[in-house]
């Protein structure tokens, strides 16, 4: 007889798909300001909040000291993965577009202008150049052929372009 494997709240690697790796590594991007691949607890801090949690500084400390194996004060892209993947079940993906959302509102006016897509978009690696991006604003904000570009977008419409985008085949 094989024994039960334990229950565990934490779900197992494989259960994060591709695509919500994707989201969880590029919110990292974004968060490593400097491009070290490394983050520091008050990173670590805004990303949970912005995800809804709200853990308290003493948590924060124990997943970096959980996580921060070298004892450096800071976590790599596959340590913030690992803490992600284990919050998954807290969370959704919606969640984490609405980080992104905000991470990408620099101003915090609640919408996003063309530079703020641009300017993610070459941050993160991606080569999407400035017509398609302005495809994608109108296309999300309604805009029909003839009428003037979208300048902005809200956080709703950017989702519209994040789910659309997940969905096309790859």
């Amino acid at each position: 007889k094989k024994a039960k494997p334990k229950k565990s709240k934490i779900p197992p690697r494989d259960t994060l798909t591709e695509q919500q790796r994707k989201e969880i590594e590029e919110a990292f991007d974004i968060l490593d300001t400097d491009g070290s691949g490394q983050i520091e607890a008050g990173d670590l801090l805004v990303a949970l909040r912005s995800l809804g949690f709200e853990p308290r500084k003493d948590e924060v400390k124990k997943l970096m000291s959980d996580n921060d194996k070298d004892n450096s004060g800071k976590i790599n892209k596959p340590q913030f993965l690992e803490i992600f993947r284990a919050k998954w079940g807290e969370t959704d993906s919606h969640d984490l577009l609405h980080l992104a959302f905000q991470l990408y509102d620099e101003e915090e006016e609640g919408l996003l202008s063309l530079d703020n897509l641009m300017k993610v978009t070459e941050e993160i690696g991606e080569e999407t150049p400035a017509e398609t991006l302005q495809e994608m604003m109108n296309e999300a904000a309604g805009v029909k052929p003839g009428e003037a570009d979208a300048t902005q977008i809200t956080e709703e419409q950017f989702m519209k372009i994040l789910v659309k985008q997940t969905e096309k085949p790859a």
